[in-house]
């Protein structure tokens, strides 16, 4: 894809000039299906309904697939072989059964990946076809580092969900060791066709590696030894037990993961009485604007090296641009990581020099799954103060929105997951938010491929969103320039959050962490 010389340099002139955006711009350039508007007014019909709870937004996945009649799409990140990710994968199947086609994406990050081929094997044999994003071997340390960061599931072409929450148990408030506050957006309506063909161009994308089917070890290798008095080394042939072992194990692990048992038909059913009063209290509301916006597939070191990458590839953050630059009352942002770029503090110094309020809400080192990220927040967080940005911290304990289906959840640890902005205008009918997989961070500017959805004119649906994300900020911690934080009620607290026994792991992943910032 190529871009004229005029379109090059309008867009230059929009980064370097904040005065020229007083109109989106940058946004309105990306192509269909990675960028589209649908307006009321323009005869298109979208609902939503906002997911707070991890254990409504597990039932509303379930509901949804047991609906579908023609086709699912499953994209995400993290798709992991625990409890619930089973009970999910198990009515996929189902559904497959039935005559729905049934696509799923996986990153392939070494880091989470867990769906391999032998999942893949016995997925194939169900009608449910696997695919891998970006199979980019480890030694390729830098097309590696370009990763499928999308959460996706579509059916129908009428309903979607999208938001933080992966395939897992700790996004499901279900671990009794570390839980994830998340938030996903469900949607009904004209948008949904867009996201699925959005999808397509990821599950065709030349990146996507098709799985080939394992293949059973020979029953016999050739193994080397010495034979008694001499010095000559022979061969002989001996049984490949081990190999042949582990294979077949392997296949038994895959064929139970997919296959619905007891246990899984439990879990369903105890989500399902714990959802059905969250949800009866949950609204679908009509969004008079709505607005999907996702990066472009294919992205590695070679079209970061050789084509207009951040024109061609990095769409996303051009719309969260143009939604930051026109508000004029203030700004919310959530996200697990932050690590502002220079780029996002131009834009909040711009912002501020314009009495435009900002506000953070992010992990403590008490509350976060990666340490190595929230010790880079500490390097920044205290001048953010000083220029007026507050900024609010996860403290690491439970947060009562909803009742678990396991009594030791409030025991576990906990941490904010959710992905959220919102634009805050002095005229509120302008007000807009956006739920969506962007993180604030370098990975998210310049390597992950994001997704996010935008509802605009909704005061209803806007309240709950604001509501919810001002709600956990309060129970957060407010860091204040001085390298001090206070809880809700003024008293001083630990900038680290609540839990003070990993005082000396915080500091000894503090150094490192910052040498590698330039990486997260």
């Amino acid at each position: 894809m190529k871009k004229t010389t005029m379109k090059k340099w309008a867009l230059l002139l929009a980064f370097t000039s904040f005065s020229a955006l007083a109109e989106q711009t940058y946004s309105e350039m990306i192509e269909y299906p990675f960028y589209e508007v649908q307006k009321t007014s323009e005869g298109k019909n979208n609902k939503m309904m906002i997911l707070n709870s991890g254990v409504a937004a597990f039932w509303k996945r379930i509901e949804m697939i047991r609906s579908a009649k023609k086709n699912i799409e499953v994209e995400y990140f993290i798709y992991s072989t625990d409890e619930t990710s089973k009970a999910l994968t198990t009515e996929l199947v189902k559904a497959a059964e039935r005559g729905v086609t049934v696509r799923i994406l996986v990153d392939k990050s070494l880091a989470v990946f867990q769906l391999d081929p032998f999942y893949a094997k016995a997925l194939k044999t169900k009608g449910v076809e696997l695919r891998y994003y970006n199979a980019a071997p480890i030694y390729r340390i830098s097309s590696v580092n370009f990763r499928n960061h999308r959460k996706l599931i579509s059916v129908d072409d009428r309903y979607a969900i999208t938001g933080g929450r992966n395939i897992e148990n700790d996004y499901f408030d279900y671990s009794t060791e570390f839980n994830f506050l998340d938030r996903d957006a469900y949607i009904e309506g004209d948008i949904v066709p867009t996201l699925r063909k959005s999808f397509d161009a990821f599950f065709e994308n030349s990146i996507v590696e098709i799985p080939s089917d394992p293949q059973r070890p020979k029953e016999t290798k050739i193994e080397r030894y010495k034979e008694h008095g001499s010095v000559v080394t022979l061969k002989r042939e001996v049984p490949n037990t081990k190999k042949i072992n582990e294979y077949e194990n392997k296949i038994k692990n895959a064929e139970a993961f997919i296959s619905e048992s007891d246990d899984s038909k439990i879990l369903i059913e105890k989500y399902r009485d714990a959802a059905a009063p969250i949800l009866a209290n949950s609204k679908l509301i009509s969004c008079p604007e709505i607005t999907y916006s996702t990066d472009r597939p294919g992205g590695d070191f070679l079209t970061r090296l050789v084509e207009a990458y951040s024109d061609d590839y990095r769409y996303l953050r051009k719309t969260l641009f143009d939604k930051a630059i026109t508000v004029d009352k203030g700004i919310i942002v959530s996200s697990p990581y932050m690590i502002n770029s220079p780029k996002s503090l131009e834009i909040y110094q711009s912002l501020l020099d314009k009495g435009v309020s900002i506000d953070l809400y992010t992990n403590s080192m008490a509350s976060t799954d990666a340490l190595y990220v929230a010790a880079n927040l500490y390097r920044s967080v205290f001048s953010w103060a000083r220029s007026g940005i507050k900024t609010y911290i996860h403290a690491g304990e439970y947060i009562d929105e909803s009742s678990g289906i396991v009594s030791d959840v409030a025991k576990a640890k906990w941490g904010t997951h959710s992905k959220t902005q919102l634009y805050i205008y002095k005229d509120s009918t302008k007000n807009e938010f956006m739920i969506g997989t962007y993180n604030y961070d370098n990975r998210s500017n310049h390597y992950n491929t994001e997704m996010g959805i935008f509802c605009k004119g909704s005061t209803e649906l806007y309240e709950i969103v604001e509501n919810n994300v001002r709600s956990r900020m309060n129970e957060g911690y407010l860091i204040t320039e001085d390298h001090k934080a206070f809880d809700k009620n003024g008293k001083e607290v630990s900038v680290f959050g609540a839990n003070k026994d990993d005082l000396l792991k915080m500091a000894i992943y503090a150094i490192p962490s910052w040498l590698l910032s330039l990486l997260l």
